[in-house]
């Protein structure tokens, strides 16, 4: 499932994706891959959520990294190429709400076929506001990224 999941955000970001202005977004994509690598290294031993391998060889360390520089870099183009910058703010809640239901739906599948493991005191109830951060992060960083460096490091 989570190589599926990297081949249908490839698909899907090949043909949303808005690839003849990608340097624009180039730098939150960064921004997110970092932040998801520098996750991964600093609370190793206290995950808050750990993939079940799927495919061979059955190694957490790939599959993270088809996360960080597949699946990830694909919703950030996808979500940010396709944003209402120049809508009224009711549309762009609206456009950041729809991503947040669909992360959701697409992570009860996972939890409900066991290809991911929530640890550590973290429950599923959490995960709308996980995602209302996430997507809040990466639409601030587009516009002001060095207000999103200091907000990521608190």
């Amino acid at each position: 499932m989570h190589l599926l999941i990297a081949i249908i955000l490839g698909v899907t970001a090949y043909f949303k994706g808005n690839w003849k202005e990608y340097s624009k977004y180039i730098n939150t994509i960064f921004y997110v891959v970092i932040l998801n690598l520098l996750y991964e290294v600093l609370c190793k031993d206290k995950l808050l959520w750990v993939y079940n391998p799927t495919f061979f060889p059955k190694s957490q360390i790939i599959t993270t990294l088809i996360y960080s520089f597949i699946v990830l870099p694909c919703i950030t183009l996808i979500f940010l190429s396709n944003y209402p910058f120049h809508q009224k703010k009711q549309k762009q809640v609206l456009y950041i709400f729809k991503w947040i239901v669909a992360s959701f739906i697409i992570e009860s599948i996972y939890l409900y076929f066991d290809k991911i493991d929530l640890k550590n005191g973290y429950k599923y109830w959490m995960e709308p506001l996980f995602y209302f951060v996430m997507y809040m992060m990466i639409r601030l960083h587009f516009s002001r990224p060095f207000l999103t460096y200091s907000l990521s490091f608190v």
